[in-house]
């Protein structure tokens, strides 16, 4: 059993970031998508076309409802759970790889309907049956075609590209994972980047020991588009020195890469997920770092990506070249 949609099973979650089209309009993630279909008038679910989850479930809890709501929402949520996985195929052959587990979405908040309270096992786990039942479809009919990826696309230098994306799509020849100390999977990327890769990702990190902040450590890519993959811990805020110690993961990263012989290099918008780095503090210390690195190493061509899920967070990095 697959107990709780967290870690590397996130993208199990409506929480996880996936964009998708969904009765005529594009969200950022499967939350927003139903929450934003409870709506009576059509022109509040504008509202949440650019919302993260949990603001999407925060501002789901004030709309007036639709009258039908209680017949309709187990539809809906199938309907929205099929446009995330079909519209992501990534994400579908990542459902095939949890086999024949039983998924359950075990939560602490007594949410009974769509998932299990794991203090009690009560619940009706609609969202895992859902799931479930999704899962057997690709099983059975094949996996969906792939589509474009990237719905935000910005190169404001020759050798820069800021990307609104799933790092784990990337066609970079190296990726960055936002690892914690232990190196072995966590949430957010780290837990995607280890998801997409397989277990020999774990495997070849457990051999160092772990992590210090700051440092960066390379592994092979296994199944991900990537070659090769560089851990790197980014420090907690507000840490002792986090300034320093964020410039030193960004620049051992790419110090790292260059050593490789890699030309191109995926980051993620590191320590601004749990390790709560102010975002547009992190994404100026990402590329004043970066444009340095790239100025001091000028005989050295390294093709960088910014690429996140975080709405906000692309359009920083978008600003601060403007």
């Amino acid at each position: 059993m697959i107990e709780q949609f967290r870690e590397e099973y996130s993208f199990l979650s409506n929480f996880y970031p996936a964009v998708l089209t969904f009765e005529g309009k594009t969200y950022l993630n499967s939350e927003a998508a139903y929450q934003a279909a409870k709506c009576v008038d059509e022109s509040e679910k504008e509202q949440f076309t650019g919302l993260t989850a949990d603001e999407s479930k925060r501002l789901g809890g004030k709309v007036a409802l639709r009258s039908d709501w209680d017949e309709v929402k187990q539809d809906v949520m199938r309907a929205v759970v099929y446009a995330k996985f079909t519209q992501n195929r990534y994400l579908a052959e990542w459902l095939l790889k949890t086999g024949e587990r039983y998924l359950q979405e075990g939560n602490r908040w007594n949410d009974t309907f769509w998932g299990v309270n794991i203090k009690t096992g009560e619940g009706e786990n609609h969202l895992g049956k859902i799931l479930m039942s999704l899962r057997e479809e690709f099983r059975k009919s094949g996996l969906p075609e792939s589509t474009d990826y990237y719905l935000y696309k910005a190169q404001p230098t020759e050798h820069i590209r800021i990307l609104f994306g799933d790092i784990t799509q990337s066609d970079a020849a190296c990726i960055v994972n936002p690892a914690n100390k232990t190196l072995l999977g966590g949430g957010g990327a780290d837990g995607a980047i280890h998801m997409a890769a397989g277990r020999e990702l774990r495997e070849e990190c457990r051999k160092f020991g772990g992590c210090n902040t700051g440092e960066a450590k390379i592994t092979k890519g296994y199944a991900l588009k990537a070659d090769f993959v560089i851990h790197t811990v980014g420090p907690h805020y507000p840490e002792e020195n986090a300034p320093a110690l964020l410039e030193q993961s960004y620049r051992n990263s790419l110090d790292l890469a260059k050593q490789h012989r890699i030309g191109s290099i995926a980051f993620p918008a590191i320590s601004t997920g749990k390790y709560s780095y102010p975002k547009k503090e992190a994404v100026e210390i990402a590329v004043k770092t970066v444009l340095a690195w790239q100025a001091e190493n000028s005989d050295y061509v390294m093709d960088v990506a910014f690429i996140t899920t975080d709405l906000g967070i692309y359009r920083l990095f978008c600003e601060q070249f403007d």
